[in-house]
């Protein structure tokens, strides 16, 4: 059916996914994936390289198309209208653009503009695409450095900066748009050992203020500490989802043992 206000996801709910599929020169990459994120919740993917954790990140805003299904986040279909017949169109580009703005994502690979200094790349968003007055951007850039250690770093260009650094400048660059969503596409999997926690230990803070969030990680400790639910996902498919008690001391799925003992 056409999307209506009856169809919208429920305020307290900020995504909803219901069957969504997703497929690959005819290989099914996501099969029938359903799952609801309430507002304030940490989700944490896992599962084996392959499963689909991230392919089902990124079509929560529309990085990856989806083939059928609903996906909402915070009450909008994310990048399709519905037409009567039940098939999906893709949305303008400027009414998905609105929709991103609603939605931060840090990627493995940090994906600053090397050109900008820190500073810059944390502001440029907010003032291009949210209009908002410089002055106030720049001032927000640098509260947002400091939140995450870095106020120091303002006028350096990224390759100044370690790895580490570089994800901690790319969440405050995510916090800039003021998202109602933040999503995590495995932030410290291109990190040397040592610079992995000070990145954790930001995502956790952002935890503890109820920020809504979903990672993708293989940091399990991670997992275990911060999250309110974790999602295990295998072949396309969540195969599982529950509390960290749950899926770390009593799996019910005989996969989310098997890739629990290859990890732990």
């Amino acid at each position: 059916m056409p999307d209506s206000p009856a169809t919208l996801a429920a305020p307290e709910v900020l995504v909803s996914a219901n069957k969504v599929c997703r497929s690959l020169g005819g290989r099914p990459i996501l099969s029938d994936v359903s799952t609801e994120i309430r507002r304030g919740e940490v989700v944490v993917l896992i599962g084996p390289s392959g499963a689909g954790k991230t392919t089902f990140l990124r079509t929560i805003n529309h990085l990856e198309q989806i083939d059928s299904g609903d996906l909402f986040v915070n009450g909008h279909r994310v990048g399709y209208r519905k037409l009567d017949s039940g098939r999906l169109i893709e949305d303008s580009t400027r009414t998905l653009a609105k929709q991103r703005e609603e939605i931060g994502f840090v990627f493995q690979h940090f994906n600053l503009f090397p050109h900008m200094s820190v500073l810059e790349n944390i502001w440029h968003a907010p003032v291009r695409v949210r209009k908002i007055p410089k002055q106030a951007a720049v001032a927000d850039a640098r509260r947002l450095l400091a939140r995450v250690g870095l106020a120091d770093k303002a006028d350096k260009r990224p390759a100044s900066l370690s790895g580490g650094q570089q994800q901690r400048v790319a969440i405050a660059r995510g916090l800039a748009m003021k998202p109602e969503l933040m999503l995590f596409d495995e932030p410290t999997s291109a990190l040397d050992p040592e610079m992995i926690g000070e990145v954790l230990d930001v995502m956790k803070e952002l935890a503890q203020d109820q920020m809504t969030m979903v990672v993708v990680t293989h940091e399990m400790g991670f997992a275990r500490e911060v999250a309110d639910r974790i999602i295990v996902m295998d072949a396309g498919r969540i195969i599982e989802s529950g509390s960290p008690d749950q899926i770390f001391n009593n799996p019910q799925n005989p996969r989310t043992s098997s890739f629990l003992s290859k990890i732990l």
